[in-house]
C-alpha cells in the first residue's frame, strides 16, 4: 500500500478540520507600520542563533526580528549584530535583560522563547497573557502542571502557538505516522524508542559569576548555588553551538527523557493516535550519573522504561539498547521506522547511532509499507518556523502543525517517565499509574513531582497576579 504524502497534508486528525497551509497575502489582524509581523527571540543561545533565528531571517516577506534579550549580555550583543548584519540596511535591534520589557512592547506581535526548560512556564505564560503569538522551544515545561497551565492558557486567549518539534515538519515521522494511523502495520503492539544517552561531566566547583551574566535571575525559580559555567553555558561566544550543562543538570533539565524524549516521544504518540491523551502506566528504571570527582551533572544515563496504552495492549518502550529513533511493530509483525538518520541539532550534540546494517531515516518490515514522501525544500526547523509565521500571519491558531493541547500531552509522557525513574531511586524497577483524564497518579505523595517550582518573585502564582488572575483556577481551566 502505497501513501502520497505531502507535508501538511495530515495533521493527526485532530487539528480543525480542512486546515490549510496559510499563504501570505494581507494579514487577518494588523501588525506594525511595516505591515510585518514584528518578533521579539527570549533566549539567544546555541538553538536560537542556529534555527530559530535564521528561520525568521528566511521569511522576510512577512516578518522582521525588532528586540532580543538574554540575561548574558554578551550573547545579547552577538545576536544583535548576527541580525543586523544580515538584514543589511542599517537596522539597529533592541536589546534587553529583562523579558518583561521586551513583551511588554505593544508593536511586537510574536515572540521566541528558546531559554533553559525550567523558565519556558514563566516567560511563556507572560507572553500568552500579553496576547503575542508565541513560540517555545521543547520540552513544553518542566513539570506536568506547568504545561496543564499553558496550554489552558493558550486555549482560553486563543494564542498562535508553535511547540518547536522540528520533527513533526520532517517528511519521514509524518510520513511514518500518517501510515500507522492508517492502519498499514494493523494495530500497535509495541513501539521501541532510543533517545541517546548523556554522559557525566561539569564542575562542582564555585566560580566568581562574569559581570555580562545575570546569574541570580538565571536561577529563576530554582533554589541559589554557587555558580560554575558548567552549570549554565560557556562564557566563550565562539562556543554557542555547545551543548549547555544545564541541559543534563537537575532541576534545569531532565536530561534525555525531556530533551530527545521531546521529540521521539511525540512521534511515538502521533503514530499511536494518543496526541490528547496519554498512557495509563509506566514502570522502569535507569541509571544515574556518577558525582565523583566533583562532577555536577546528575541526570540518568541508561534508562529502561515501558509505558501503557490502550488498558495495557499496546508498549511503548523507551531503552538505550535501541537505535535513536521510533520503530512501530503491529501484532502482525510488520513495522516501519523513522529517524533522523545521521543529521544532529548541533555540531555538540551527542553522536547519533548510525553505523553499518542500522535503519536509514525510513525503513519498513517491507518496502511496499513506505510512503511515498515529498521532496522537502528546505531543512524541517526551516519549515517549522514558516509553518509558524504564516498562522500568524493569518492570526490562525489552528494552522500550526502543533497545539499547545498536544505539546502538553507529549510533555507530560517525557516527565511521567522522569517522574518514575525519579521515585524508582535506589529500586530494581518502579511503576507509576496514571489517569490521563484527571491528570493524576491517584497519590499525593507522587503527585507533588508535577508541581511547578517557585522560589520568591520567581513563582507562577506572582506572575499570573499580575494579570489578575488565580494560578489554582487558571490551572484546573
Amino acid at each position: 500500500m502505497t501513501f502520497e504524502m505531502n507535508r501538511r497534508g495530515f495533521l493527526g486528525g485532530v487539528l480543525a478540520a480542512g486546515a490549510a497551509p496559510v499563504i501570505f497575502g494581507g494579514c487577518a489582524r494588523r501588525f506594525s507600520a511595516n505591515n510585518k509581523i514584528n518578533v521579539g527571540v527570549i533566549g539567544l543561545g546555541r538553538i536560537a542563533t542556529s534555527f530559530e533565528i535564521p528561520g525568521v531571517l528566511k521569511r522576510r516577506d512577512i516578518a522582521r526580528i525588532v528586540a532580543v534579550c538574554d540575561l548574558d549580555t554578551i550573547r545579547v550583543d552577538n545576536a544583535k549584530s548576527m541580525i543586523e548584519k544580515a538584514y543589511n540596511d542599517g537596522t539597529k535591534i533592541a536589546g534587553y535583560r529583562d523579558y518583561k520589557e521586551l513583551i511588554a512592547r505593544k508593536d511586537i506581535d510574536a515572540v521566541m522563547i528558546c531559554v533553559p526548560d525550567f523558565w519556558h512556564a514563566l516567560i511563556a505564560s507572560s507572553a500568552i497573557l500579553s496576547d503575542k503569538a508565541v513560540w517555545l522551544q521543547k520540552p513544553f515545561t518542566q513539570t506536568i502542571l506547568e504545561s496543564r497551565l499553558l496550554a489552558n492558557l493558550a486555549k482560553k486567549r486563543s494564542t498562535v502557538f508553535q511547540i518547536a518539534s522540528q520533527q513533526r515538519s520532517w517528511n519521514q515521522f509524518e510520513g511514518v505516522c500518517r501510515a500507522v494511523n492508517a492502519g498499514v502495520i494493523g494495530d500497535v503492539a509495541r513501539v521501541e524508542v532510543g533517545i541517546g544517552i548523556d554522559r557525566s561531566g561539569g564542575s562542582s566547583e564555585a566560580q566568581k559569576v562574569p559581570a555580562n551574566f545575570d546569574y541570580e535571575t538565571w536561577l529563576g525559580p530554582t533554589p541559589v548555588v554557587p555558580y560554575n559555567e558548567t552549570r549554565c553555558h560557556s562564557q566563550d561566544i565562539r562556543k554557542i553551538g555547545d551543548r549547555p550543562g544545564w541541559i543534563q543538570l537537575a532541576p534545569y533539565g531532565w536530561g534525555m527523557i525531556t530533551n530527545w524524549g521531546a521529540h521521539h516521544l511525540d512521534i511515538a504518540q502521533w503514530g499511536l493516535g494518543k496526541q490528547l491523551t496519554g498512557p495509563e502506566k509506566v514502570e522502569g528504571t535507569c541509571n544515574w550519573m556518577d558525582l565523583s570527582g566533583g562532577r555536577l551533572w546528575n541526570v540518568h544515563t541508561n534508562y529502561d522504561l515501558h509505558f501503557y496504552y490502550n488498558g495495557g495492549r499496546t508498549d511503548l518502550h523507551v531503552c538505550d539498547r535501541y537505535q535513536t529513533g521510533v520503530k512501530f511493530i503491529g501484532v502482525n509483525g510488520e513495522w516501519l521506522f523513522c529517524t533522523r538518520g545521521a543529521a544532529k541539532v548541533t555540531p555538540s550534540d551527542p553522536e547519533p547511532r548510525v553505523r553499518p546494517g542500522m535503519l536509514g531515516p525510513i525503513a519498513a518490515s517491507k518496502p511496499s509499507l513506505l510512503p511515498k514522501l515529498a521532496k522537502m525544500d528546505d531543512d524541517s526547523m526551516t519549515v517549522h518556523v514558516s509553518d509558524w509565521l504564516d498562522a500568524v500571519a493569518a492570526d490562525d491558531p489552528s494552522a500550526t502543525c502543533t497545539s499547545a493541547e498536544i505539546a502538553h500531552r507529549s510533555s507530560s509522557v517525557c516527565c511521567l517517565g522522569q517522574m518514575c525513574m525519579e521515585l524508582g531511586r535506589g529500586r530494581k524497577s518502579f511503576s507509576l499509574d496514571w489517569d490521563p483524564c484527571r491528570e493524576t497518579t491517584g497519590s499525593a505523595e507522587y503527585d507533588r513531582l508535577m508541581k511547578p517550582f517557585a522560589r520568591d518573585k520567581f513563582d507562577l502564582k506572582v506572575n499570573l497576579a499580575e494579570f489578575g488572575l488565580d494560578l489554582d483556577r487558571e490551572m484546573r481551566g
